[in-house]
């Protein structure tokens, strides 16, 4: 992939079918350098229960962190960060359509013109047993870490969490945890020769 702007995203979602977005957490880099690292935790209106299992966060507790914020107030900033970039996630389906939905129902036009999924990229490539024979199982975001031997225990990891999102101490399911493992993941695999 040549070098463009690309837009590493990760949410969590108050449910499994566009609902509301909870949390959203990005890094765009340009020229593989990074020029926006973002963070918003956002108030939902309801949070499924086996979505709170996932990450954790409940109406109550969305409410302090987002300071009331919804998607609505932020809109108008997404949109100007994502425009014309490459957006990158695992399982990126599913983020480019709670993403979509909710600027859409913020009024504002927007397309995402190019996506590309580390999940279902390295799916043939981990080949982790699936239910159904003959087919493998889209590999979680721990699994293809793990695969690549990135150490999120390590020294070098938490630096990178703490120069993007000046967090550490998180952990998968907060989405800056999740972005910081995609951007990990995309170019130690691009140094190993895969092709992204």
């Amino acid at each position: 992939m040549i070098n463009l702007k690309k837009l590493f995203i990760d949410t969590e979602t108050s449910g499994f079918k566009p609902g509301q977005i909870c949390q959203l957490t990005y890094t765009i880099t340009e020229d593989d350098k990074v020029t926006v690292a973002k963070n918003f935790f956002l108030s939902c209106d309801f949070i499924e229960p086996d979505a709170q299992k996932v990450h954790g966060f409940s109406v109550e507790k969305l409410k302090i962190l987002s300071c009331g914020k919804t998607f609505k107030d932020i809109a108008g900033e997404v949109v100007d960060d994502l425009k014309d970039g490459i957006f990158i996630a695992h399982n990126a389906p599913f983020d480019v359509k709670f993403v979509k939905t909710e600027i859409e129902r913020a009024q504002y036009p927007f397309e995402i013109a190019d996506q590309f999924c580390t999940m279902r990229y390295f799916e043939n490539i981990i080949k982790l047993k699936g239910k159904y024979k003959g087919k493998y199982k889209w590999p979680k975001l721990e699994e293809t870490m793990k695969f690549l031997n990135i150490d999120t225990a390590g020294k070098g990891f938490n630096e990178g969490l703490r120069k993007l999102y000046g967090d550490e101490g998180i952990s998968f399911h907060d989405a800056r945890f999740d972005v910081c493992g995609l951007i990990t993941v995309y170019y130690k695999a691009m140094k190993m020769g895969y092709k992204m």
